[in-house]
């Protein structure tokens, strides 16, 4: 039984983060295409919420007065497909477009650029805990 139990563990801890690694790429790719200036991205938490979706929140540029909150919604199957939350004085002033319906979102560049899209999806895990 306890070896089901760390087998069970291990594979949700390895789905685990294998989703948040996606994830990251898919914002990697948005800040790339949407910011000024972006150089790097650093996660710092990643929680699901009582309504099941996910919240990645860090901060980019090694700058932790440039932190962001991307969300992974079911209406997007989990993926991150350019809804985050930013302060608009320090972090909005990077965006390259003001309007939000002009930036590109992962789904566009992926597209776009004809990108491998296996490589910039990935199912959350299905335990209630992450």
């Amino acid at each position: 039984m306890t070896i089901l139990i760390a087998v069970g563990y291990i594979s949700h801890v390895s789905k685990k983060n294998h989703y948040i690694e996606v994830q990251k790429s898919r914002i990697d790719l948005y800040f790339k295409y949407n910011l000024k200036k972006y150089t790097s991205m650093k996660i710092t938490k990643v929680q699901k919420t009582s309504m099941g979706d996910y919240l990645i929140k860090g901060y980019i540029n090694n700058d932790k007065d440039y932190y962001f909150t991307a969300y992974c919604s079911y209406e997007h199957n989990f993926q991150f497909n350019g809804i985050i939350r930013y302060p608009q004085a320090t972090f909005g002033k990077l965006f390259k477009e003001d309007e939000p319906k002009n930036k590109w979102k992962p789904d566009e560049i992926i597209k776009k650029e004809h990108l491998d899209k296996t490589k910039y999806e990935a199912n959350p895990p299905m335990l209630v805990w992450f």
